[in-house]
């Protein structure tokens, strides 16, 4: 009787260190006004993220792309006598995971223009080894796969444990730009990491003053940079930070040092 061989298995030894997850306020036209800023109810819950320390995780179903969650079964599987049973289930886990999306590249001009509110967002830098670390067990990262076709659902698949997160790594070619990967997290909400997880932050192109000016003003702790648009490509600047004036009392004549 011969020995049991074992099977090839699918590894990423190559991980980002970081990862960039692109924000919008939807500030349309604001006007420079005082208050406007503080009014912008996206604007601050984006930054009330950014102080607690938490990413939030949607259910597909919220995303941009009515394809989300799409697969295709073949023969073989759809006959399984257990066929529907599997498909209540997958159904079951992809409603109740939250997602967060997150993207290699920070100056990607179909990111800023789609995902950035016109370039009037932000893009938030992570630590991928932080992350990682902060985050329960619960959670995952997975690097989307693009194809022209849904995702296979195949006899084997039956017998993945993470089918759903498997279906939600799938997505049409054409969004291949994104280089997404994505945060899976076991329900809808808050996924809760240190502050440290955040690197930086680069502020779009079209970034209202008073929207830069209360980002600056609250987030004094994280590196922020501004960009421009430079011909065809995206350039950063360190923004420079006020210091306090230290006031000094004026030394009268003929007052003695301490």
């Amino acid at each position: 009787m011969r020995g049991r061989t074992m099977t090839a298995t699918i590894e990423t030894y190559a991980r980002p260190t970081v990862l960039y997850r692109y924000r919008s306020f939807d500030v349309g036209t604001l006007e420079d006004s005082g208050n406007s800023a503080a009014n912008n109810k996206n604007l601050q819950r984006e930054i009330e993220a950014l102080l607690e320390g938490y990413i939030f995780c949607a259910p597909y179903n919220e995303m941009n792309d009515p394809m989300e969650g799409l697969y295709r079964s073949s023969r073989k599987a759809s006959q399984h006598p257990e066929y529907h049973r599997f498909i209540e289930q997958l159904l079951k886990e992809k409603i109740y995971l939250g997602i967060a999306s997150f993207s290699e590249t920070w100056d990607n001009v179909l990111m800023w223009a789609h995902y950035a509110d016109a370039f009037q967002g932000i893009c938030i830098c992570y630590s991928m080894p932080k992350l990682l670390g902060d985050l329960s067990s619960e959670h995952t990262f997975s690097r989307v796969a693009y194809s022209n076709k849904p995702y296979y659902l195949n006899l084997p698949a039956l017998k993945n444990d993470e089918l759903a997160r498997a279906v939600l790594s799938t997505k049409h070619l054409d969004w291949s730009y994104e280089r997404e990967w994505r945060l899976f997290a076991p329900q809808k909400g808050k996924a809760c990491h240190g502050r440290d997880a955040i690197l930086s932050i680069y502020l779009g192109a079209r970034v209202p003053k008073n929207v830069r000016n209360e980002i600056t003003g609250r987030l004094v702790n994280v590196q922020i940079y501004t960009t421009k648009v430079d011909d065809y490509t995206i350039t950063k600047k360190r923004n420079p930070r006020v210091r306090p004036v230290i006031m000094q009392s004026v030394k009268r004549r003929g007052e003695r040092r301490p």
